[in-house]
């Protein structure tokens, strides 16, 4: 039996991604796996955009929808499954603007790689930013907005998954969740961590074998020169 295709591992990480959510969260959806662009992206079925999200619920109540789109392709060595832009939000269901925003695009050069995007209002940091607009328009273009400012998490290799996201919004925002949704999300997290972690030795495989080494493993390097993975190390 030949490799699978990138549509079969989009569509298997589809299904992996629709048990956890469903492992987490009450409410009808269905996370599926769409060609787009040559690629694919996995999200909640729909026919609009407004209907691609999964309901949150407080005591049973409809207050707002989780928003997820991951696009996928193959690494470098076209035998990898890879993230290169996904789109974590929560959306009230009074008005169109989302409240949070998590974000990740491995083509991003201007602003970090992936960030949070806050859609709130405080006086202090208003303030600042409208000196620092005064100051400096040419980095502080929108004083007044801001869920204009890119926050930070982490880079492609260490940001937030999709499994911190549902527990953020558990335990922080107290939406309704499943019985075992502790276990589900443990499990998820593992499954994520480890892919990460696999990914990253093969972008720094010297870094991992001085570890090993320093550890008692015994290693024989191949072969040739062994690259960093690009913007593994000092891409923000």
């Amino acid at each position: 039996m030949g490799e699978e295709t990138l549509g079969e591992k989009s569509a298997a990480f589809a299904q992996e991604l629709d048990d956890t959510i469903r492992g987490v969260l009450p409410g009808q959806f269905q996370i599926v796996s769409v060609a787009f662009e040559g690629r694919y992206v996995v999200r909640p079925a729909g026919a609009s955009v407004r209907e691609q999200r999964v309901p949150l619920f407080v005591g049973g109540e409809h207050l707002a929808d989780f928003g997820v789109q991951i696009y996928l392709g193959l690494d470098s060595s076209g035998k990898y499954l890879k993230a290169w832009k996904s789109n974590l939000a929560v959306h009230s269901v009074l008005d169109r603007t989302p409240l949070v925003r998590q974000e990740f695009d491995a083509q991003m050069t201007t602003s970090p790689m992936a960030h949070w995007h806050i859609h709130a209002d405080r006086g202090a940091l208003s303030h600042l930013l409208a000196r620092a607009h005064e100051l400096r328009a040419d980095v502080v273009r929108k004083p007044h907005d801001i869920s204009s400012l890119h926050f930070p998490v982490g880079g492609e290799r260490f940001r937030p998954c999709v499994e911190d996201f549902l527990e953020f919004l558990v335990r922080e925002c107290g939406v309704d969740h499943q019985e075992q949704w502790e276990a589900t999300l443990v499990e998820g997290r593992r499954q994520w961590r480890r892919r990460q972690f696999r990914s990253t030795v093969r972008d720094l495989q010297d870094e991992a074998a001085d570890v090993l080494e320093k550890h008692g493993w015994k290693l024989t390097p191949p072969d040739g020169d062994r690259a960093e993975g690009q913007g593994v190390l000092n891409r923000w």
